[in-house]
């Protein structure tokens, strides 16, 4: 646990709650506990959703400011891929619920996320060349994601995109009213429940294994996979 993030299981989900004051900026505890709790979580098989969520007006304008040395900036920074790759890689299918802004971090947040269910008020932006950074983090990822005129635009203005922006360049899957953005995510995590889990935990697995591969090597990957979920599916395994 740390100050500013909540953390709790309910059934199938790990709700992750940030709530540290205005921008729900995070400490690098809170990416330590959030990045222990998700790998705590999907070492087992009782969990299987992660909804990450947060109180106030924004999701995540960021993480709080700290660190001079190259030592420390470099910590700062790996903290910060950690936290991405946690969410990109574990079992545990991901769903963001973005209720308003995101800044840098928070974005890569729900870049990393599996589902991104967001407000129709809700903001994104890159803003760490206003502060003189150079934003390699966020092209590290989003150059794979997101159209690369439109991140270009991003990163070298830091001007925010609405949620509408955000969807068609695929860094959200769905845009809904305010007040039914809880209820939604409430049905999606529903409807992903009565979805097989090891199925659907294999599928992302392969999504995880294959995305460095070109598609003729993801495609004969994908043999193996499907050799062994159809054995697990007729009871030969």
């Amino acid at each position: 646990m740390a100050q500013g993030l909540g953390l709790e299981t309910s059934g199938h989900t790990l709700t992750i709650t940030i709530d540290s004051g205005e921008g729900n900026l995070f400490s690098a505890a809170m990416m330590d506990a959030l990045v222990d709790g998700i790998q705590e979580a999907g070492r087992g098989w009782e969990v299987r959703f992660v909804r990450l969520r947060a109180r106030g007006d924004a999701f995540c304008m960021g993480r709080a400011k700290g660190g001079a040395s190259p030592d420390e900036l470099r910590s700062t920074a790996r903290r910060i891929v950690t936290v991405n790759e946690t969410i990109r890689t574990t079992p545990l299918t991901v769903i963001s619920e973005v209720n308003g802004g995101a800044a840098g971090f928070g974005v890569g947040m729900i870049g990393a996320s599996d589902i991104a269910v967001a407000a129709e008020t809700a903001t994104f932006a890159f803003p760490e060349i206003k502060a003189g950074f150079a934003p390699a983090v966020v092209l590290s990822w989003a150059r794979f994601q997101m159209p690369v005129r439109l991140l270009y635009d991003m990163v070298s203005t830091g001007e925010a995109i609405d949620a509408a922006c955000a969807l068609g360049a695929g860094l959200l899957t769905e845009v809904v009213a305010p007040d039914a953005l809880a209820d939604r995510v409430d049905e999606r995590i529903e409807r992903l429940a009565a979805v097989d889990a090891f199925a659907l935990r294999e599928m992302k697995h392969f999504l995880v294994s294959t995305r460095a591969m070109d598609p003729g090597t993801a495609a004969l990957a994908s043999v193996d996979t499907l050799v062994f979920s159809g054995l697990r599916v007729i009871g030969k395994f």
